[in-house]
Parts: structure tokens; C-alpha cells; sequence
């Protein structure tokens, strides 16, 4: 089966970065980690800035090895402010501060500010790409049923879709953090399928990647719509059309529709 005619499907399922919302960040910088280092200083809890980076990505692997382990998901997303709490709670050194949080209640909540205050930091830019609003007030105002399916952290990424001013334009936000999983993990796309008893061929996902938007789509048999953000040249496209047909068949690399940007989409609408 073929890609319909994009205005066709009653249900439209997003990605979010990359897709609807153009987005740069930079973890690895040294100003950042040194900057997180003065952060957990002022709670009391002391890291050199190199140690910190090391701990953080050392603490991130073992609790998505656990997360697996627990759920069996192949593909699991992690909690981050569980790694920002463990940074606070096993910090290289202590020291005293009356400003460090009290109780479980109080640690939940400062995990949360710091990973809101970690993802501003490293943040260089937050803004829409033109033209998504223009789609999700048409597909909505035509009585088409709109999903969010994304790979994020959902303490910083509801925040940012607030921030975007998108917080009304969903009918549901799936995001993988709350989920324990993320793309292309097939179930993850499979249960928001449930969830609201969508027939997978009136369905379509659209977002910007071909292994883990367009992977999820084709292992649950929806038709998919990649937007070339990253602007990858023909060439590169077909090998990516040809690796996601290897993995699963040509029939599912032709339910998937190519445009160069949303603005292309809202042109589509009937």
C-alpha cells in the first residue's frame, strides 16, 4: 500500500525536534560542565568540572542498563533528573549549605529545576520552523485528530513546547521519558496506537528521521512523511530509503512521502 494523499488520514502524529521545533544544543561544551560544577556547589555538593561530565554520562549508561534490564524494552529512555539527583546525592565531595534541599520532596523538586536550568544553559536557540503552527491549526480546524510521538525528556520538553506556544495544539503528548522507551522502539508508537484506537492505515507519523521516525512508522505498518530538516542531498536520501526497505520491506518504504520542509505540508492540505 501506498502513501494516501497527505489530507486523507484522520490521525497525524508528530515529532517534535527537528520537525516542528528547530533546536541547538551543546552538552559537551566545557563552560557548560564547568558551569554545572558551580551549580551543585551552591546546594553543597562538590565536582571538578571534568569529573562531573564523567560521572553524568557514566550515571546516564547505568540507569538506561537498568531500565532495560527491568523492562525489557529495547531501545528504553531514561529519567535525566534521576541522573541529576544521583550527581547531587554521590558528589566527589560535601559541604554545607544552607541553600541544599531537604527531603525526598525537595530533592525531586531541585532534580527538576537543575535539569530545566542544565537544558536552558546548553540551549542556543528554541523556535518554531515556519509554517508549524499554519498545519496543526489547519489539520485541527479540519476535525483531524493530532498526536505528539517524541524522543525527549519530559521535565525540560513540556516546558519548551509551553514555551513554543504548541501546549494546546495536541490532542495527546507521548513523550519517551514518560514512557521508559523511545523510537524505534516499535512499541512505543504501538501503544499511543491503542491508547486511542487508531487503525494504523489511517495514521501517518511525520518527523525528520529516517531511522527512528520512519522505523517506528514502518514497524507498525503507518505511513510515514519525512521532512528533510537536516537538508541531505538526494544521494544520501535513497541510501537511507534503501537501508529502512532492507529493514523491512519496499512495500513500507513506499508508504513514506518525502517534503523538504512543514511549510511543503500546509500546501498539501485540502
Amino acid at each position: 500500500m501506498e502513501c494516501r494523499e497527505f489530507g486523507d488520514y484522520n490521525h497525524y502524529i508528530f515529532d517534535l525536534y527537528g520537525t516542528l521545533i528547530d533546536i541547538h544544543t551543546d552538552e559537551t561544551a566545557d563552560e557548560l560542565w564547568r558551569w554545572l560544577a558551580d551549580w551543585y556547589a551552591v546546594y553543597g555538593a562538590d565536582w571538578s568540572p571534568k569529573r562531573l561530565y564523567r560521572q553524568y554520562r557514566r550515571f546516564c549508561a547505568e540507569e538506561e542498563t537498568l531500565l532495560k534490564r527491568e523492562t525489557g524494552v529495547a531501545v528504553p529512555e531514561i529519567k535525566l533528573e534521576k541522573v541529576f539527583l544521583r550527581l547531587y546525592r554521590e558528589a566527589e565531595r560535601r559541604h554545607s549549605a544552607g541553600f541544599a534541599p531537604k527531603g525526598a520532596a525537595e530533592e525531586a523538586a531541585w532534580a527538576d529545576l537543575t535539569a530545566n536550568a542544565f537544558r536552558v544553559r546548553s540551549r542556543a536557540y528554541l523556535r518554531l520552523f515556519p509554517g508549524t503552527l499554519e498545519l496543526l491549526d489547519g489539520l485541527r480546524c479540519r476535525g483531524k485528530r493530532v498526536y505528539l510521538l517524541s524522543n525527549a525528556q519530559a521535565v525540560f520538553t513540556r516546558p519548551e513546547i509551553e514555551q513554543c506556544g504548541l501546549a494546546e495544539a495536541f490532542d495527546d503528548l507521548w513523550l519517551s521519558s514518560d514512557h521508559g522507551m523511545k523510537k524505534p522502539e516499535p512499541a512505543f508508537l504501538l501503544a499511543l496506537l491503542a491508547a486511542h484506537g487508531m487503525d494504523p492505515g489511517d495514521a501517518v507519523m511525520i518527523g525528520n528521521d529516517w531511522h527512528d521516525d520512519m522505523g517506528v512508522a514502518a514497524a507498525n505498518r503507518v505511513a510515514g512523511v519525512v521532512v528533510n530538516s537536516c537538508r541531505l542531498a538526494a544521494k544520501e536520501r535513497r541510501a537511507r530509503r534503501k537501508a529502512l526497505a532492507d529493514r523491512f520491506s519496499e512495500a513500507d518504504a513506499d508508504r513514506i512521502m518525502e517534503v523538504r520542509n512543514i511549510r511543503e505540508l500546509v500546501n498539501l492540505l485540502p
